[in-house]
């Protein structure tokens, strides 16, 4: 079978690969994209268990790509942000107003979000989705790249982006292996409750020493929960009964919002910091978690891959106007070095604040608690380090130019 032609091939079709694709729409060039199925949401009160808290910088990532449109009547704001230590009376609050900004960002369930994204695609002409489409080989050459789908159907391309996941397996088939993989020895457990009280669309996180408890604000009054525990209590606690679970629910979270009056259905999944030997190699760029996973207790993981979608588009973009080979290690070693610093960052904070609360070293509570009473009260370095966090300062372009 003669091979489809394209200039990019993406493998995967979630939010960054998606993404990626909504970056290059409009661009004098050909983009195939893969996903192996349509997947269904896991429902918890009637929403997808599944959310991505996308911080303000990246929302008007979204905007420029013409995706907020479509989103932003399921996104639930995000205007403050109360952190806590459980153990002690150590705690900070961030506020929108603080950096100017309506809010500090948005919660939205994953399966609107590729949603969106999936309506912004549907009259570009030059993006094409293949779904369902499994790969069943992958060839690289000097010039191209060759894909061979299950069904017989054949493809080529100077470039092939892999965003599929964690496990990736454009990643795995490529030999790139993983420099960092920390396994937190962890699960974190996500559903859709429903508290007594309105959650004021305000984001609670309280730190124990097990791991943090979040309730972040969902449109309708609920919250989504995301509770890290230890893998032996995160598996006693999805043995809970509905009533049991709730227990031990509000015992966790306190009285901050009233009581937590219904849960949902219930997900685990294993928590673990990994990344790739390689970001880039020739014709072949990572991007998302197929690159790199982080911690999620500060919900930055999709945002890490939008940006590395935006700043791989703006690249590709600007080589196909210098008549540059988009698959050379010249142009994608760009893309590495301008994310790199993004990353790296955010990996070792994630990592600090991990280790920051899961400890209780002598002396270590009452330096966490003055070490939160100082930024509280830190005026403009507090709000230099909340612009950074939610992506407002970093230098990652909101649309493609």
């Amino acid at each position: 079978m003669k091979a489809i032609k394209h200039d990019v091939l993406i493998v995967g079709g979630g939010m960054v690969g998606l993404g990626l694709a909504c970056a290059l729409k409009g661009a004098k060039l050909s983009v195939g994209l893969f996903e192996r199925a349509e997947s269904k949401p896991m429902l918890s009160l009637e929403r997808d268990c599944r959310v991505s808290a996308i911080v303000a910088g990246n929302v008007e990532i979204l905007r420029g790509l013409g995706v907020w449109t479509h989103l932003e009547e399921h996104a639930g704001p995000i205007r403050a942000m109360r952190v806590w230590d459980g153990q002690h009376a150590g705690s900070i609050r961030f506020e929108a107003f603080e950096i100017e900004q309506e809010a500090l960002g948005y919660l939205i369930e994953n399966s609107q979000t590729c949603n969106a994204m999936q309506e912004t695609l549907h009259d570009a002409d030059n993006v094409h989705l293949y779904c369902p489409a499994e790969i069943e080989d992958v060839q690289w050459a000097a010039d191209q790249v060759s894909v061979r789908l299950n069904d017989g159907r054949a493809f080529a391309a100077p470039l092939i982006v892999g965003a599929d996941g964690a496990r990736s397996w454009i990643r795995n088939k490529a030999g790139i292996g993983l420099c960092v993989e920390r396994d937190y020895e962890q699960k974190g457990i996500v559903a859709t409750v429903k508290p007594q009280f309105s959650h004021r669309d305000t984001a609670y996180q309280r730190f124990s020493t097990t791991g943090p408890l979040a309730f972040l604000p969902m449109t309708g009054g609920l919250c989504s929960i995301v509770w890290s525990a230890e893998n032996q209590d995160a598996d006693r606690l999805m043995a809970f009964d509905d009533a049991g679970f709730l227990e031990a629910l509000n015992l966790a979270l306190g009285p901050v919002l009233g009581r937590i009056e219904e849960a949902g259905e219930r997900a685990a999944f294993p928590l673990k910091a990994r990344l790739a030997d390689h970001v880039v190699r020739p014709r072949l760029a990572l991007v998302g978690d197929a690159a790199h996973t982080i911690h999620p207790l500060a919900g930055l993981g999709v945002n890490l891959g939008l940006r590395d979608a935006m700043v791989l588009a703006q690249e590709i973009v600007d080589a196909r106007r210098f008549r540059e080979d988009i698959g050379e290690m010249d142009v994608l070693n760009r893309y590495m070095h301008k994310r790199m610093p993004d990353v790296l960052s955010v990996m070792g904070s994630m990592e600090s604040f991990h280790q920051l609360f899961t400890h209780d070293w002598p002396m270590l509570p009452q330096i966490r608690n003055f070490g939160m009473r100082l930024l509280g009260n830190a005026g403009p370095l507090k709000a230099m380090l909340m612009r950074n966090s939610t992506g407002l300062s970093l230098p990652v372009p909101k649309q493609i130019s």
